[in-house]
């Protein structure tokens, strides 16, 4: 039996013998020279066997253990034949008889391999640690992770957990109080009172101005965009502009900002450092309230001028489809008659074409067959009438239609051009300097060619400006030139050709790059936190020689006959199939208890104490008597989708409808979401680890596309007149949804999984649970750029064969013989256009890891026009490395690629359950609407519940089957599935009643059939 320390240890990613030790280990833990040099100068093979399993147990554990009874059997099994000692169980056990030999033994290793205590090395990790804590806004437990990972690379001992614990979190601490304090620092006496008077509620209000600052102004409009404007001047006017707040890491402002935005007042009043989180709520309120007046502008725009517009000509062609399209059809079968008439014969024995005999009467023959001359006529001129010039481009009518909105134009762009302060780019100045020009012209009712842009009228907009040739008089429509310049305005804007000086998400994006003075003091610590060298000559030869190992490795050991496809150099990865239910599984299942979805919801509640996560928005807990039966309730009639109305039950008080309704709106709030999915992961964690399953850290992002089939107020609706956001979610390998969130169209779940991972990590890393180390998701565009970006980054990108689009092999070393893979790696990495761009490749990474840019922002800033820049090319370059590493472990490892394919499938096996779960009349949510996130986010905490409801008597039930004497092996265990639904009971009507035990009674092992 573990002790709580052990038991603490081993769920924190302490390394431990409890679980074996991976095969991918033992090559590092093999005996070297310099080893058994050491070895061999010992008297006696049980001296010899012993020094080399405590050389072996250091390197594994990061400590010796000298009580050898608890060092595992096939350790010394293995040691002992590297020795060739025979019968090495005995000679440890002769060997562990004499304390003070091992104990020397001990002293001699850390001497003669640089192994210091804990206590030698103390100082040194602490400054480390401070060093890392400056940027980062990692939890306790991913720090800890972290720590042990430095401990062991500088061959420090391991500490116990609980020292290394409380240090981590005294250091975060620490380093928490120089934040706030540096940030109180920063403001006068004067901007502190107002600091405070924002967090104050007037006398007779209910919310104090703090409150009203941080909520929008409501859905798009003309009327609103104004608003959203001046709620961006009352919050710059508020005085803190000047306070200069770039010493301190964007990430860390950001979770100030962040928890100042989301705590309620009253509450945040009574914390230390609610200052400085005032503070960095307000630095990040004069930009994120200016983005959300841009956001307003954007979907207006979009909606009004592009995607509405288009809708109505749309319209106008099916409506008028009726008149012109019999004439287009007589107007087509005169011109194939002509045609034919006038056709050249050939003579097929000689080859001599003859030209057709024809003249007005034989063409008016022709023509009459088909129809009479006036009816053909007007067919022609009717169909001229509907169908566009011939130099026109698809967007004409669209654009023609858009006229209609010019009163608009006239109403935004003066206030635009007066309240906003833009900067553009080469490409983009001038729209820009059209735009500003624009509003002097509105109130003129004679402009002239003269008077605009003309470089502006592309394609249709030029005859709709000018009009046509030879009607030209030199003047110009308008409504036509003013809605051409707010397209071509919008078009650079949301290409950050033209950016909003002040803005965030609409800002200039290269500025946004870590550079000058910040870039030069940030640099040594965001090195040392992302673990990059200054100079890349060394790391990229170890880079090259792992790739080269690799690429001899597996062509070593490749079969006769292997699958390449030598001419485009792509490896045949082997297909994945899913595994077929052991016998153990079917018998679990049928031994699972039978209970209904409400018994789940209530027994997982109860059991984790999640109830205690819903509270009220003060912070208190709910006062309505059984208040977990109306959580309960709602959980189940948002998670089937079946509404509030199929559970309510009007004779109990805790399911009256009012009751469900009320409690829907107040408690079932983001942060009540993630809250009680952090209390059902550590609840998760530790069941896993009872059962020694506690998973190889991997999380992966996959995501469910909706379409928006009109316009909604909050999502930007592109011009086609419909669009599609993605709910993304994590799982970690424990089956529970981490995170889960609604963005814009399909973007890359990689680069999105690198961005909740980096920036939102302190959410992340929760107790007792071990923090992701690798991410399997799909990257979408820029494969190999997404490699680069994640792997320098510290994550190990591990994506499943079905996910990779390209899997061709590189290599770096043109003169190497790799044997049945020498065609296949024609492909070379040039490493020193890697190292060229070494300094600028360390600023977009660390601009990056310090919050400065998202994941995407990055991939926008090394890409232009779909392709990668100087820089972006040198990381597709180092991204090919990890890509190609990554194929061969697939290729050649097939425990690798079993445990990928196997989170791949989980998030299957979850959306199998989903649609299981969520069984309403509606479907399972086809299309977008307002409040889908807050619906989907009770789905997934329906989700995790019936994942730790089945992890839960998984455990009891294989407990009891081991109690009854039936053998299980640790295989069998980890291809249990955790998703089960069978035993559940989802439809009809639902019962709502405190749990028991009875309800749950496990029965006996019944022998499997087959």
């Amino acid at each position: 039996m573990l002790g709580a320390e052990e038991r603490q240890e081993l769920s924190a990613g302490y390394p431990s013998f409890v679980n074996g030790i991976p095969e991918r280990d033992w090559p590092h833990l093999r005996l070297g020279e310099e080893d058994q040099r050491l070895i061999q100068s010992k008297r006696g093979e049980h001296n010899r066997l012993g020094l080399a399993v405590q050389l072996t147990v250091v390197r594994f554990l990061g400590r010796f253990q000298t009580d050898v009874e608890r060092i595992p059997e096939e350790l010394v099994l293995r040691v002992g034949e590297q020795l060739g000692i025979s019968d090495p169980l005995a000679k440890i056990r002769l060997y562990g008889e004499n304390g003070d030999t091992v104990r020397n033994h001990v002293r001699e290793i850390r001497r003669e391999h640089g192994w210091t205590s804990f206590v030698e090395g103390e100082a040194q990790f602490v400054a480390w640690l401070e060093d890392r804590l400056k940027y980062s806004t990692d939890g306790p437990k991913a720090m800890t992770l972290q720590a042990l990972v430095w401990l062991r690379g500088q061959r420090v001992l391991l500490p116990r957990y609980s020292t290394l614990r409380d240090l981590v979190t005294l250091c975060r601490g620490r380093a928490e109080d120089a934040v706030s304090k540096e940030l109180v620092s920063k403001m006068s006496r004067q901007q502190v009172r107002i600091v405070d008077r924002l967090m104050e509620v007037p006398v007779g209000e209910r919310t104090s101005r703090l409150d009203g600052l941080r909520r929008g102004v409501g859905v798009p409009s003309w009327a609103n965009f104004v608003k959203a404007l001046s709620r961006a001047d009352e919050i710059r006017a508020l005085g803190f502009i000047d306070v200069d707040v770039s010493s301190i890491p964007d990430r860390k402002l950001a979770q100030l900002a962040d928890h100042a935005l989301t705590e309620r007042v009253p509450r945040l009043k009574e914390q230390t450092g609610k200052r400085a989180a005032v503070l960095a709520a307000i630095k990040r309120l004069e930009t994120s309230a200016l983005d959300d007046a841009i956001d307003m502008l954007d979907k207006l725009i979009t909606e009004g001028f592009i995607a509405k517009p288009k809708r109505w000509a749309d319209k106008a062609l099916v409506d008028a489809y009726p008149k012109f399209a019999p004439d287009g059809t007589l107007t087509a079968q005169a011109l194939l008659a002509v045609l034919e008439s006038v056709a050249e014969s050939i003579d097929h024995d000689s080859g001599e074409i003859t030209d057709p005999v024809t003249d007005t009467d034989s063409t008016r023959a022709v023509l009459e067959t088909v129809a009479d001359r006036d009816t053909l006529l007007r067919a022609a001129k009717n169909l001229l009438e509907y169908m566009p010039a011939q130099d026109s481009d698809t967007h004409e009518a669209r654009r023609a239609k858009a006229l209609e909105r010019f009163r608009d134009v006239r109403t935004f762009v003066p206030v635009l051009v007066g309240r906003v302060r833009f900067g553009a780019r080469p490409a983009g100045q001038a729209a820009l300097t059209a735009l500003h020009a624009l509003p002097p012209l509105l109130d003129r009712e004679d402009v002239r060619l003269d008077d605009i842009d003309s470089r502006l009228l592309k394609g249709s907009w030029k005859r709709l400006v000018e009009g046509e040739p030879e009607q030209s008089d030199g003047a110009v429509n308008l409504a036509a030139y003013a809605l051409c310049v707010v397209e071509t305005f919008h078009r650079h804007l949301c290409k950050r050709e033209i950016f909003v000086q002040g803005c965030s998400r609409w800002g200039d994006l290269l500025a946004r790059l870590l550079s000058g003075e910040v870039w030069a003091q940030a640099r040594p610590s965001l090195l040392t936190s992302l673990d990059l060298p200054e100079a890349p000559g060394a790391y990229l030869d170890r880079a090259g020689r792992s790739l080269h190992a690799g690429l001899v490795r597996v062509a070593s050991r490749m079969p006769e006959g292997a699958q390449i496809t030598l001419g485009s150099g792509d490896l045949a990865l082997p297909k994945g199939r899913p595994p077929r239910p052991s016998s153990l599984s079917r018998q679990v299942e049928k031994m699972l208890p039978k209970v209904e979805l409400p018994q789940v919801v209530l027994d997982v509640l109860s059991r984790t104490g999640g109830i205690a996560a819903f509270t009220t928005r003060n912070g208190n807990p709910s006062p309505y008597p059984e208040f977990e039966l109306s959580v309960a309730a709602v959980m189940v009639a948002y998670g089937c989708n079946i509404g509030l109305e199929a559970v309510a039950n009007e004779e109990k008080d805790a399911l009256k409808l009012d009751r469900l309704t009320s409690i829907s709106r107040e408690y079932f709030r983001p942060d009540v979401i993630e809250a009680c999915t952090t209390l059902m992961l550590g609840a998760e964690s530790d069941a896993l680890t009872t059962l020694q399953l506690d998973g190889e850290r991997l999380a992966s992002v996959d995501g469910h596309s909706f379409v928006i089939p009109t316009p909604q107020p909050d999502l930007r609706v592109a011009p086609e007149g419909n669009s599609e956001v993605t709910w993304l979610t994590m799982l970690t390998e424990q089956a529970i949804q981490l995170s889960g969130r609604m963005v814009s169209g399909r973007p890359s779940a990689a680069l999105e999984a690198l961005n909740t991972l980096t920036t939102y990590r302190d959410q992340t890393s929760i107790q007792d649970s071990r923090y992701p180390e690798a991410i399997v998701a799909k990257a979408g565009t820029h494969e190999d750029l997404v490699f680069g970006l994640l792997t320098l980054s510290g994550y190990s990108y591990q994506p499943a064969p079905h996910q990779i689009n390209d899997t061709r092999l590189w290599r770096i070393d043109r003169s190497a013989d790799y044997g049945p893979l020498q065609g296949a790696t024609r492909r070379q990495i040039d490493l020193s256009q890697i190292g060229a761009h070494w300094e600028d490749i360390l600023r977009v990474i660390g601009s990056i890891h310090h919050g400065a840019v998202s994941a995407h922002d990055a991939l926008r800033i090394v890409t232009r026009n779909g392709q990668p820049t100087d820089v972006g090319s040198a990381i597709v370059s180092f991204g090919r490395i990890a890509k190609t590493r990554h194929l061969l472990r697939l290729y050649d490892n097939p425990e690798y690629r079993h445990g990928i394919e196997a989170q791949s499938r989980l998030h299957k096996e979850r959306a199998d359950l989903a649609r299981r779960i969520c069984h309403g009349i509606d479907g399972p949510f086809p299309d977008y609407y307002p409040g889908l996130e807050n619906r989907l986010g009770v789905l997934g905490l329906v989700l995790n519940t019936v994942a730790l409801f089945n992890t839960v008597y998984i455990q009891k039930i294989v407990e009891k089957m081991r109690a009854q004497g039936k053998v299980i092996s640790q295989s069998d265990l980890r291809q249990l599935p955790r998703m089960m639904y069978g035993h559940i009971n989802m439809r009809g009507r639902f019962h709502f009643e405190p749990p028991t035990d009875t309800m749950f009674e496990i029965p006996d092992v019944e022998p499997d059939p087959t």
